[in-house]
């Protein structure tokens, strides 16, 4: 009795819950993303009029792009890397867990950081090389005939875009975090800038194909619902996570 009561003088007075405003009951959107993305992928599998705009919309970027418009888009591209906006994610996550002795953030963590990995899994079944193949200081680069899926060609990593769902995922996990200590016009620019910001910028340095854009964006979607659906602040989690139950 003596440890459980100084267990439960030790909880903190105030858990933390996740932000979501509503959380999301319906499958449909989720379903809707699913059928855009595929609907976007098929016609991509051929030199379909879609490759030859990418074709063309790759060729006019390269035609219109002064070394100082190159460089913020280079800035403002690193809006999208995975690895400091999931490094980010992580710390703040932890620090959460630290502060509130709690391990459902950083479990909630894991489950997204599962699943955004997961789109390296998309990439290698759905091989396409990148808009300036074979190499940015070797043009002519990729015509429409090699920009399509299941090339044999390499490297082939360009669909769909990472850095435009990193922008979905990440940003969007940042806010179900701590959006509760944000202003709304905060919440909004940090849900809505970054993948506009990071979609023009990736097409218009011919990182990625402007198709390959909207593809990450549905299945950053997808993930981030899914993350919000779960309610993290109840569902009931093993017990050698939360071994401190035992006492309640």
């Amino acid at each position: 009795m003596i440890v459980a009561d100084q267990r439960r003088t030790e909880a903190p007075a105030e858990a933390w819950r996740p932000f979501v405003p509503r959380r999301p009951r319906s499958w449909l959107p989720e379903i809707v993303m699913a059928v855009a993305f595929i609907a976007l992928t098929i016609p991509l599998t051929w030199p379909s009029p879609l490759v030859h705009l990418d074709i063309r919309i790759r060729d006019l970027a390269d035609a219109h792009r002064p070394p100082l418009a190159e460089d913020i888009a280079v800035i403002t591209n690193m809006l999208g890397q995975g690895g400091v906006l999931g490094t980010a994610a992580l710390g703040l996550a932890a620090y959460l867990g630290w502060r509130g002795r709690n391990v459902r953030p950083l479990v909630a963590f894991l489950t997204a950081y599962a699943m955004a990995g997961a789109v390296l899994v998309v990439k290698d079944a759905l091989p396409r090389v990148y808009p300036h193949w074979p190499e940015i200081t070797d043009p002519p680069y990729a015509d429409a005939a090699q920009a399509v899926l299941f090339t044999t060609l390499e490297p082939a990593g360009a669909y769909p875009s990472g850095h435009v769902l990193n922008t979905i995922v990440w940003y969007g996990f940042i806010i179900f975090l701590v959006g509760g200590h944000m202003r709304a016009w905060q919440r909004g620019l940090l849900r809505y800038a970054p993948p506009v910001i990071v979609t023009f910028s990736t097409t218009y340095l011919g990182f990625h194909w402007f198709t390959d854009t909207p593809a990450g964006l549905f299945l950053g979607v997808i993930i981030l619902r899914v993350v919000q659906r779960i309610p993290w602040d109840t569902i009931e989690l093993p017990l050698w996570l939360e071994p401190e139950r035992r006492y309640r």
